[in-house]
């Protein structure tokens, strides 16, 4: 089992990732620290098993295991956090950590200074626009690699499966058969896979909807506006 670790800056503040066998593992207290959720036992505790796992990470004591969370369990702990930080740190992680990780595998590119801060966010955007898809209506189905299942995606947002297609399909984001509108994977919200499913002696291909980092983030934010 590989595992190579980094540390990325968030506002001066250390957040270990533990990249094993190319999945990267937040560190839950590094994370809990940034949020100020006081006990990052308990946090981490209230995740399920597959939000969570246990690595090996520096600490001024020499190695030690440490809880660490995966995306899923990521999100989930920033949805706990009723701080205005958590907001902030989530676009961080889904706007500049996630991306620049799938991109490149590590994150380097730390701005010291407010200038250096508006060059990144626009060199972030220009190569955005070059890494993203044309919109063709054949470029419907595409490689689901990096995102997540709408049930993963549901339960991160602490709510039901169903309930979250429902609640798409309600604002028309959704088609009748959970596909997403053309418009919403355009905006890299969404992207859709053909899933084979054998049903006797024949072999279905289904559309599959699946949620990037972005449309996580986007969900999220309409489930706030929704709540308020």
């Amino acid at each position: 089992m590989s595992q190579l670790e980094r540390v990325f800056n968030y506002r001066g503040k250390g957040v270990r990732v533990v990249f094993k066998n190319g999945e990267p593992l937040f560190v839950a207290a590094d994370v809990c620290r940034i949020l100020e959720i006081g006990n990052s036992r308990d946090a981490a505790a209230r995740l399920d098993d597959d939000e969570k796992g246990v690595v090996l990470t520096d600490t001024p004591g020499g190695p030690q295991e440490m809880t660490a969370v995966n995306e899923p369990g990521l999100y989930h702990l920033i949805l706990s956090s009723r701080k205005p930080e958590a907001r902030a740190f989530k676009r961080w992680v889904t706007h500049e950590v996630l991306p620049s990780i799938r991109r490149t595998g590590s994150y380097h590119r730390i701005p010291q200074t407010y200038p250096e801060a508006l060059r990144l966010a626009a060199d972030l955007a220009e190569e955005n626009q070059k890494l993203r898809p044309k919109a063709e209506a054949h470029d419907l189905f595409m490689d689901g690699k990096n995102a997540q299942s709408m049930g993963v995606v549901a339960k991160s947002l602490n709510m039901g499966r169903n309930r979250l297609f429902g609640m798409l399909r309600d604002k028309k984001i959704l088609m009748a058969n959970n596909v997403p509108y053309q418009e919403f994977i355009e905006r890299g919200y969404f992207r859709v896979i053909e899933k084979s499913i054998v049903m006797g002696d024949q072999t279905i291909n289904k559309p599959q909807t699946l949620v990037t980092a972005k449309g996580v983030d986007w969900i999220g934010r309409l489930l706030k506006g929704a709540a308020s």
